[in-house]
């Protein structure tokens, strides 16, 4: 006998209510097979801690009672809906629950918890404070940590707490800031290795296992309090660790002078708020440090978004790896243009440099495999393939991996130093009373070879030398070398990468004074080890709270569009990111349906392709949910918040376990909508759609694992919504403009697409009675169709049209669309 339950609120999850409230409602799905007559018996069973548990019985619910969506229907199935309004007492207490249910009266109970490995869920009572003090919030902390209130905005209050940290020369030092009181669950982002950070979960004792950089945890009461740890102020860099469940502040001083352990506390109601408010603080205490970034130099030229953001990139790492010549790259370009995939930005990745045979840098020009030099190879690129229009060099920050070469030319025509890194080893580098002058002339010479990008790797490497006075004189001049120099030359066009580290990511990337850049998001793309796709992703969504937050946009990697299984998880991370999109297809292996379900075919060229992507950067929805714990990730994005056409969001859904699971998902969770607003939702796998008033309408979903799905919700205008560019996953960015009247609907694309416009009464309408037009003038009839997949949907196929039409002249990179209903 098949059977699937899911309940809202979720299991496995903390659920925040007001402690005004009277009575909980929940609502529980059980999806069984068809051919079973059972009258199914559904109870919550709950209780608080040290008390005695209790049962209470759920009742079959109406379509009346409750809206519920079912997002993965199949026809072997029936699913049945049951309500519970549970009274509530008034006792602050949390209430721990779980699902039970059977067949009939006679049978055996089956547990949600043993049948589907998921943990109690947990309802936290929430009542607005006035004020905090720090002890309410920590135990047994230090005598030593001084603790300032600092103005708070409203909803938050934030503490600053510091505790001398000694200059013990290459040793880190510890203090404690106490046990948290009431905890219920917890995350962190912490170190992955030296370069990269990656989110912990757990619940009721702290407890990490590498040092972090950024923890929240969720207490009894309700309340959120979010810990972030302060670098780059004094040369002094700090972590946060934990020790039999308290927390610690670990800092290593490099000043040779007494310096502070320091981070800001914040808490509230809302967690987003909480994290925002503790960055905002830190910004203004760098720069009250004097901890700025230098003016763009005059000569910097406005940076064009769309051209560098929005093309799709390709990149040579996974695609060619370490082997590459100028030959192989032209011909992996070429197979690109063949497959109709033309892509805006060319990534050139490790090892066209010159080196010597340790792994060190030789000189600017490219390698022997390069025949007719750097500028050789970008000028064939562009003239070959016109669609190119930015390409970018890698290269470490300290030259290659392990420095540069002490014989080569680069040592003859700069200061170099040798110094100790890794425990002892020898590394020589541009000291740094001339590395302004390297980072100028290196990028006067990329520049006038053709390269307008840089990709600058290794950054962590200006943290691994082994003694406090390298890192102290080392770290500072290499950071403002390639500010200066990326700004003057390639106007910001910049990836950061292997720089999630904190004394890197806050002085350098904290002040908003500069273009935003990119910053790699998390470690690489590892196409041949499948347990690393979901963690990718999963880690990539996670850490987004961090980077979020800097002037950056968060790059979650190059990605290969043919990897089995997972090419569509990756492609749907990468279209909610917010961030760039660049593939690394090895030839002649391509997804073109997942290349064309992230970008769109340009107005402008038939040749080149536009990445349609959200207004920000994505967000989870709970930063509590742990990997692999039997619970959905549920990321969300925006499109056009608060513009005149409305706000339209964006959800992404993914099955980060071992195994199947199911959810219900709350209308309100989607960000960016307004309470009480009409909306229409879009299922991109299935093409449903279907109407809510924003508030608590119920979505049930299933995903196998690493299954996918995402959601698109746009409002609803009378009787009209205008969906987007239905193909694209993240197609309402195609939308620049829409207008709906009585009459007529008037859409502005910027690219082409299949657009989708939901009319309530479609139905009762022939196609043939519509007039549309594009810039004015009538499409093709046999573009226009009603939806298979829903058929309130309209769709106009103008890419078609636009061919049929030979509309290609369009240099104003729009294309308006009026539908005269």
């Amino acid at each position: 006998m098949f059977i699937k339950a899911v309940l809202s609120p979720s299991l496995g999850a903390s659920t925040i209510v007001d402690s005004s409230t009277e009575a909980i409602q929940f609502v529980a799905s059980l999806e069984v097979s068809r051919d079973t007559q059972h009258d199914w018996i559904v109870e919550l069973w709950y209780g608080r801690s040290h008390s005695d548990w209790q049962s209470a019985a759920f009742s079959p619910a109406s379509s009346d009672e409750v809206t519920v969506f079912h997002a993965d229907a199949h026809p072997a199935t029936s699913k049945r809906i049951f309500t519970l309004s549970l009274p509530l007492d008034g006792n602050p207490a949390p209430i721990s629950f779980t699902l039970r249910f059977k067949p009939s009266v006679q049978a055996e109970w089956i547990w949600s918890q043993e049948q589907y490995n998921i943990p109690d869920g947990l309802l936290i009572f929430s009542s607005p404070h006035s004020s905090v003090t720090f002890s309410s919030l920590f135990s047994g902390t230090d005598s030593s940590v001084s603790i300032s209130s600092l103005t708070s905005a409203q909803g938050v209050e934030m503490f600053q707490v510091t505790s001398p940290a000694p200059a013990m020369t290459d040793q880190w030092s510890n203090t404690n800031l106490g046990t948290p009181i009431d905890i219920t669950s917890y995350y962190a982002l912490a170190k992955k290795g030296g370069p990269w950070m990656g989110p912990q979960q757990g619940r009721d004792t702290f407890m990490v296992t590498a040092d972090t950089l950024l923890m929240g945890y969720l207490r009894s009461d309700g309340r959120h309090v979010v810990i972030l740890a302060l670098s780059g102020i004094q040369d002094t860099t700090t972590y946060i660790r934990s020790g039999t469940g308290r927390v610690l502040l670990k800092s290593l001083n490099d000043s040779g002078k007494e310096g502070k352990h320091q981070a800001i506390i914040a808490t509230g109601l809302n967690w987003q708020e909480l994290v925002t408010a503790a960055f905002e603080q830190a910004r203004g205490m760098l720069r009250s440090a004097g901890i700025t970034e230098e003016s763009a130099p005059e000569e910097v030229q406005p940076l064009w978004r769309e051209s560098w953001y929005d093309g799709l990139g390709y990149c040579t790492w996974n695609s060619l790896g370490r082997e590459l010549t100028q030959d192989r790259i032209l011909a992996s370009l070429q197979d690109l243009h063949d497959a109709g995939i033309f892509v805006t930005t060319l990534i050139v990745d490790d090892n066209w440099q010159s080196l010597d045979a340790n792994r060190r840098w030789d000189k600017f020009e490219a390698n022997e495999y390069f025949p007719q030099g750097l500028k050789g190879f970008t000028s064939e690129v562009k003239r070959r393939f016109p669609n190119i229009k930015h390409i970018a060099v890698w290269h470490a920050i300290i030259g290659y991996w392990e420095g540069v070469s002490p014989n080569g030319w680069i040592a003859k025509n700069y200061k170099t130093t040798t110094i100790k890194w890794h425990g002892g080893w020898d590394v020589t580098v541009v000291d740094e009373t001339d590395i302004s002058r390297l980072y100028n002339d290196f990028y006067t010479f990329l520049s006038r070879s053709g390269v307008d990008s840089i990709k600058c790797d290794v950054q962590v490497s200006l943290t691994e030398f082994d003694h406090a006075t390298d890192r102290a004189r080392l770290l500072p001049a290499y950071q403002s070398a390639l500010h200066i120099s990326s700004l003057r030359h390639f106007q910001g066009r910049i990836i950061y990468c292997m720089s999630q580290c904190p004394q890197l990511m806050l002085p350098s990337l904290l002040p908003k004074t500069s273009p935003t850049v990119l910053l790699r998001n998390s470690d690489d793309f590892f196409p041949d080890i499948p347990d690393s796709h979901l963690w990718h992703l999963f880690c990539n969504a996670m850490n987004n709270i961090y980077t979020s937050h800097l002037n950056v946009l968060p790059d979650w990697d190059m990605f290969q569009t043919s990897l089995p299984i997972y090419g569509g998880v990756h492609a749907a991370g990468r279209c909610i990111s917010g961030g760039p999109i660049y593939i690394t297809d090895s030839p002649g292996a391509h997804s073109l349906p997942l290349v064309r379900g992230m970008a769109a075919q340009s107005i402008k060229d038939k040749n080149r392709l536009v990445i349609l992507r959200p207004s920000e950067v994505a967000m989870p929805v709970d930063p509590y949910v742990a990997y692999n714990g039997n619970r959905l990730l549920k990321v969300t994005n925006v499109f056009n918040r608060g513009g005149p056409r409305g706000s339209s969001s964006m959800m992404a859904v993914f099955n980060v376990s071992s195994s199947e699971n199911s959810e219900i998902i709350k209308v309100s969770e989607f960000t960016g909508i307004k309470e009480g607003g009409k909306y229409l939702v879009r299922q991109h796998g299935t093409g449903k759609c279907f109407t809510v008033t924003a508030g608590d309408q119920l979505m049930v979903l299933t995903l196998k694992q690493a299954g996918w799905e995402v959601f698109r919700v746009v409002e609803l205008k009378g009787k009209v919504a205008v969906l987007g560019l239905l193909e694209q996953i993240a197609g309402v960015a195609g939308v620049v403009d829409e207008m709906v009247g009585e009459k007529e609907v008037m859409v502005k694309l910027k690219a082409l697409g299949v657009l989708g416009i939901y009319i309530e009464d479609l139905e009762k309408r022939e196609v043939s009675d519509l007039m549309i037009l594009a810039d004015g003038k009538p499409i093709p009839p046999e573009t226009v169709r009603k939806s298979g997949q829903d058929p309130k949907v309209l769709e106009i196929d103008i890419e078609t049209a636009y061919n049929k039409m030979g509309s290609w002249r369009n240099y104003s990179g729009e294309v308006t669309i009026t539908v005269y209903l």
